[in-house]
């Protein structure tokens, strides 16, 4: 959910709110939680403008992963790292879902129209249609396959993940991928032993994060996002590697901080304890008025219009007089209603021009009538989420000038009814602008407050409820509403393909299943009228045209389902198979776990050959049965405790999972589980008078099989278990050994002839040991052999340049064609030294050497520099004079016409690979590295030692 232009106006009033990322700077987190859609998004099609854009699922998929690699490298969350993808929304969600994906349907439409227009030859291949990213289809299946794989991989494979529980909330788990995050913040803090300091960042591109992690309470609460630069054209290609990306951090804490400020004039006012969290709850509130994705905004109540700090003021102003008559001075008021009076006169229909109504609205917006109906909504509905007895009844202000006109002021009355009654009659297309009307559109308003409050600080109260107006109402308008009780049905969520068909518009039918497509198209189709090719789109005082209203008809559910039901059944399987809803997947590493994942992409993603990841699905809500079968096996059933019901129900799920997806094995239901242990192998041990017997091994991890799988009285033979009976015939003299114990492990031995001990369960074994080379006066001289490091200033000082030209240089300076105020294309070459890597973590042995504080460089790097300073010292001179640029110029550094800025850059380049400091590979910082000095040493020393060996018996 997004609320438009809502984070810019949040960055602009509170400057200070966020800072940039610096890795290896930034607060230690517990958990990380991904709102996933915005990357998958942003990996799939970073530009809509472009129609000639074109990218492969598998592309898709690799920049997906790097994503998450790069956000988790940067956070490094200590516990927890939840995924969400969206899955099956709720209806009051998917009339904006469905909106949006009629309107970017039409849009890619309009755009290749256009190009085919101007002539221009489009790619063959199909065009990558972003409204896939929606659950249950083909696109979304085939990517939680890849996410699994993702999951188990590093799990497996990289060390920083080992020590984290990680959860893959997918498109088949219902719920937008933001509030399923928020419902597990819940669930763990209402869990027994909760940290209460638990540090959380939440990442994702939409701005009502922010109230999203508000509502949480929680005191460690941070928002990471992409930096976001206002002013930008519309067509400006987004950056979408994340090495490129500036990431900004956003702690709530600071957030509280400014809101408790914004409001703290109150606190010597209210005659009631002043309480923040409250405070916060109404702000969060105050939000929902001027936009959200489940109703509509209020009329001429929009953000950029300084919508927020109206509402602000209000609060302010009303909240110590709770309950009381407020003055309100309406010399403005009248002012605005004289100036429309005379515009009506020139005109002759006062209501022709609609900043004749947005004025008459803001006017009337400025009385302190609809100024205390926002406080009402903002107090009385807030007060612990009751919305129950909202003062209802005609607010009454006296002011000045009015009581001795009565007359004027039923005139303004009048002319601000009649303005109410055209919006009604025009938007909404009622003939009479009845008292029942008014009343049943303050029902629907008020439910549909009610139903966002409840979703964001509680979870979904109605699958089903949905706002059933493309407008809202003028908020004066909601009154009277002090009787009303709101119920609503939970119901339950729609399946995939039925979400599918309630928001995807016709030409996006090829993402569903062939057996329903024709319900989009055919006129024979009973809902037909659900999918229309033209549609009327209405800005309703907006500026931007992806702001606007797209006026299309809602579904009806009874209609759709209806319309759906007699081709269910033809579904193939592997269509019925992604029309499901799962729970949410747990995933972990486990050493003792060992065994292959599969790849179903092994030409891009190799499968893995030891993978040690556990995993099993959370459980749903509500009451699970231990039996489920009327006779189970006979065993001895005891009282399981919640936390043991919980395990064994989480067993059960793995079981089934592992079985289908592994095996392809249907398990069914499964009433009883047995616990065991697995046969890893079996061991030779030595008895009395020198014989021999085997011994099983068992594996020390007790593993859940379902009964049903469970093969009982099985008799197998096995030679090999009457091959040896004693000793000497399983060592006999000449026999090649190798010691796997202490103190030679892994030399290499022989038999000896041992009839005098072997019944005393011994052997005789001469071990050939290589001597070990003398090693003790290198290790204390070491640091004779060392390269030594210097920060960058006393480099910087040895040079004669500024510490930034020893940092920069030794990093990527790009140069790009043509100069800064006329770039010629995008190409970029680096002419920078590379000699450290911070967002990989990456230094150059030898030369570079990060601390935890700084870059230290060796004397090398010093040579290196200042032969780089001698021969093309204009590089210097100009990125000295332009510290702040991300990118260079040709033209701007050799911008004589007799210079060649190509074949200078080329020059540059070339010398650098030419430099022995190309060949030196590049380690991450966290590894300590010896000298190369050193090794030289080390192998001389073996060298010397490696004809001497030592024999040892036992």
């Amino acid at each position: 959910m997004g609320v438009p232009k809502f984070y810019r106006w949040i960055s602009e009033r509170y400057p200070c709110l966020s800072e940039v990322v610096k890795e290896h700077q930034i607060p230690e987190f517990d958990n990380l939680y991904l709102d996933m859609n915005g990357i998958i998004h942003q990996c799939s099609h970073p530009n809509d403008e472009d129609v000639h854009f074109r990218i492969s699922e598998e592309k898709i998929f690799a920049d997906i992963f790097h994503y998450l690699e790069v956000l988790f490298r940067i956070i490094k969350p200590r516990k927890v790292f939840f995924m969400a993808v969206d899955g099956v929304a709720p209806r009051a969600k998917m009339n904006q879902q469905r909106g949006r994906r009629f309107r970017s349907a039409k849009e890619a439409e309009d755009k290749i129209k256009k190009a085919l227009e101007k002539g221009e030859v489009l790619p063959s291949e199909a065009r990558f249609d972003s409204n896939c990213i929606t659950p249950g289809t083909d696109f979304m299946a085939r990517l939680q396959e890849q996410l699994k794989y993702f999951v188990n991989s590093k799990l497996s494979t990289d060390n920083a993940w080992k020590g984290v529980n990680v959860y893959l909330s997918g498109h088949e788990t219902p719920g937008e991928g933001e509030h399923k995050i928020m419902e597990f913040i819940r669930r763990e803090n209402s869990e027994p032993g909760h940290d209460p300091n638990t540090r959380h960042c939440l990442y994702g591109l939409d701005a009502d994060l922010m109230m999203l992690g508000l509502t949480s309470h929680e005191p460690h609460f941070s928002l990471l996002r992409e930096e976001v630069r206002f002013g930008g054209k519309k067509n400006q290609k987004r950056i979408t590697a994340p090495e490129e990306t500036t990431f900004h951090l956003l702690h709530l804490s600071l957030f509280r901080e400014y809101i408790d400020y914004e409001f703290s004039e109150v606190k010597n006012k209210i005659s009631f304890e002043y309480d923040l969290e409250r405070i916060i709850d109404d702000w969060i509130l105050m939000g929902f008025l001027v936009g959200n994705d489940f109703i509509p905004h209020l009329p001429h109540l929009h953000i950029n219009q300084d919508a927020l700090p109206l509402l602000y003021r209000t609060y302010i102003s009303v909240l110590p007089t709770l309950g009381g008559e407020n003055t309100h001075t309406p010399e403005h008021f009248n002012e605005v209603f004289v100036d429309l009076k005379w515009f009506e006169s020139k005109v002759g229909n006062k209501y022709l021009n609609e900043a004749a109504g947005l004025a008459a609205e803001e006017a009337h917006s400025k009385d302190m009538r609809v100024l205390k109906s926002i406080f009402n909504v903002c107090v009385c509905v807030q007060d612990s989420l009751r919305l129950t007895t909202l003062d209802g009844g005609k607010d009454r202000v006296p002011g000045r000038g009015f009581e001795e006109d009565g007359e004027e002021e039923d005139m303004f009355e009048a002319e601000f009814r009649q303005y109410k009654r055209t919006y009604y009659m025009t938007k909404m297309g009622v003939e009479v602008v009845s008292d029942e009307f008014l009343a049943n559109q303050a029902l629907c308003y008020v439910e549909g407050i009610q139903w966002i409050l409840h979703y964001y600080y509680h979870g979904v109260q109605s699958w089903s409820w949905y706002y059933p107006h493309h407008y809202a109402p003028f908020l004066s308008d909601v009154r009277n509403i002090a009787h009303l009780k709101l119920t609503f049905d939970m119901g339950k969520p729609f399946m995939p393909f039925q979400q599918l068909l309630g928001v995807l518009p016709a030409a996006s039918k090829d993402l569903l299943p062939q057996s329903y497509r024709h319900l989009m198209t055919s006129e024979n189709s009973s809902i037909i009228e659900y999918y229309p090719l033209d549609f009327k789109t209405d800005l309703n005082g907006k500026q931007q045209e992806w702001e606007a209203v797209v006026l299309i008809p809602f579904i009806d559910e009874r209609c759709l389902l209806a319309a759906m039901e007699p081709y269910n059944d033809h579904m193939t399987k592997a269509e019925k198979a992604r029309n499901r809803h799962t729970e949410c997947a747990v995933y972990s590493y486990h050493a003792e776990l060992d065994y292959p994942y599969t790849s179903t992409l092994p030409e891009l993603f190799p499968s893995i050959m030891h993978c040690h990841v556990r995993f099993f699905l959370e459980e749903p809500a509500g009451v699970q049965k231990l039996y489920d079968r009327d006779s189970p096996p006979p065993t001895k059933v005891t009282y399981l405790s919640d936390r043991e019901q919980k395990d064994w129900v989480k067993d059960v799920q793995g079981i089934t999972e592992h079985f289908s997806k592994r095996k392809g094995i249907v398990v069914n239901e499964t009433a009883v589980v047995l616990y065991a242990q697995l046969l890893t192998g079996r061991k030779y041990v030595p008895g009395q008078s020198g014989q021999v017997h085997l011994e099983k091994q068992w594996s020390k991890q007790i593993m859940p099989f379902a009964y049903q799988t469970i093969v009982k009285d099985i008799k197998a033979f096995d030679s090999s278990s009457t091959r040896f009976q004693t000793l000497e015939e399983l060592f006999p003299p000449t026999t090649t050994v190798f010691m796997v114990g202490n103190p030679y492990y892994g030399a290499m031995g022989e038999v000896q002839e041992s009839s005098d001990v072997i019944k005393e369960g011994r052997v005789w074994v001469v071990f050939t040991v290589p001597c070990e080379p003398p090693m003790e006066a290198l290790i204390q001289n070491q640091h004779k052999y060392c390269v030594k490091y210097s920060p960058g200033y006393v480099l910087a000082s040895r040079l004669g340049i500024t510490s930034y030209l020893v940092s920069r240089f030794s990093g990527s300076i790009f140069v790009g064609r043509g100069s800064k105020k006329n770039p010629h294309g995008e190409q970029k070459a680096n002419v920078g030294l590379n000699l450290k890597f911070n967002k990989k973590n990456e230094e150059v042995p030898g030369y570079t050497k990060r601390t935890e504080k700084e870059w230290l460089y060796s004397d090398a790097v010093e040579e290196l520099m200042s032969e780089y300073l001698d021969r093309f010292s204009e590089v210097f001179d100009l990125v000295s004079r332009n510290s702040h640029d991300d990118v260079f110029y040709e033209d701007d550094i050799w911008p004589a016409e007799y210079e060649n800025g190509a074949e200078k850059v080329k020059e540059i380049t070339s010398w650098l690979k030419t430099h022995p400091v190309a060949d030196v590979a590049r380690a991450s910082c966290d590894l300590q590295i010896l000298d190369k000095a050193i090794v030289e040493r080390i192998e001389e020393e073996v060298v010397k030692a490696k004809v001497t060996r030592c024999h040892i018996s036992d």
